[in-house]
């Protein structure tokens, strides 16, 4: 068998290529281009050969279609699995994922813009976005939430080491570290927040929920024990957990009611929607009552100081405590 007789078995995958890189909805190739691009190929074939190639594909589900213009027709395959605009979106979410590194983002990147046209390329150029961010330290993200979803779909509890961060007074720089502990918990959930992948597993020994961000996990391990906490999960709600969650701070839930003007009711409807309870305040018609369910952490209070002198706790008393302590503690470190 000779070298052009091999080649011509290529021809449909080539033209195939050819019609995903070369055309889209607004660009098309002629017949000559096609034969000029298979003889690049080492492939002579006739018109006819490309007519019954064509109708392959097509009847391959990869449809080529033929525009009749002056002096013959024009042929271009205008469907893509992604326009140029979710391309553009797929993009930027790996570029300013901060859970990804700066290569395993380059490396997405490089794969998201293959499925695009080559007259995409310069429009999905958008790799700028990345030195611009503070990317993940640890490159096994996937793996790590691999080994998770397979010990959630086996029932089974896990292990792994903790990554830790401090700054080093003698070398000026950040250093990061495990410890020699191993972590045992039982995996119930992986939340997406602020940018970051977490863990939301049951502690059965402290009988608490703990969260640990995925990127910092390593060594982790599936163990043959299954899971502890079935009951405490039988009525888990994901997304009504994370409302009353900030800055992913386990603590204990706490129902408050809050006082704050009218103009503000947006950003408690948008964070807590349906869970957020709102009553007017008749003795002042300027501001409404909010209760809300929060899991209490020192992230909540940094959140609540966000909104500045806006806002006023009501109850219950041993919040207002708290959070007073925590105001007169900050201010003394400012007091000479």
């Amino acid at each position: 068998m000779n070298k052009n007789s091999d080649s011509k078995k290529l021809t449909l995958i080539y033209l195939q290529n050819l019609f995903l890189k070369k055309t889209d909805k607004t660009h098309f190739l002629t017949m000559k281009d096609i034969l000029s691009y298979l003889e690049t190929k080492d492939i002579y074939v006739d018109r006819r050969t490309i007519y019954n190639d064509i109708s392959l594909l097509n009847y391959s589900g990869f449809e080529i279609i033929g525009v009749k213009e002056k002096g013959g027709y024009k042929y271009h395959h205008p469907q893509r699995l992604f326009n140029s605009d979710e391309l553009k979106f797929l993009i930027d979410s790996v570029a300013t994922s901060k859970f990804l590194t700066e290569r395993k983002s380059k490396e997405l990147i490089t794969k998201i813009k293959s499925l695009g046209s080559s007259f995409d390329s310069v429009t999905l150029n958008r790799n700028v976005l990345l030195g611009k961010r503070i990317k993940s330290m640890n490159d096994k993200v996937f793996k790590n939430l691999d080994s998770i979803y397979l010990a959630l779909a086996f029932n089974n509890k896990i292990e792994f080491q903790y990554i830790h961060s401090r700054f080093n007074p003698t070398t000026h720089r950040v250093e990061h570290f495990s410890k020699n502990k191993r972590y045992c918990l039982s995996p119930f959930a992986v939340s997406l927040s602020d940018d970051n992948y977490y863990l939301i597993a049951f502690d059965n020994v402290e009988n608490i929920l703990k969260h640990y961000r995925i990127d910092r996990m390593q060594s982790i391990k599936i163990l043959d024990d299954t899971r502890d906490g079935m009951e405490y999960f039988k009525n888990f709600d994901i997304v009504d957990y994370s409302k009353k969650t900030f800055g992913m701070f386990a603590g204990k839930e706490v129902s408050i009611c809050l006082e704050c003007p009218n103009n503000m009711v947006i950003i408690f409807k948008e964070r807590f929607g349906d869970s957020a309870i709102i009553r007017p305040n008749y003795n002042n018609p300027d501001t409404f009552f909010v209760r809300i369910p929060v899991n209490l952490s020192p992230q909540f209070y940094g959140w609540l100081f966000g909104l500045e002198n806006n806002v006023k706790i009501i109850s219950p008393d041993y919040i207002i405590d708290e959070y007073k302590n925590i105001l007169n503690s900050t201010l003394q470190k400012y007091t000479p």
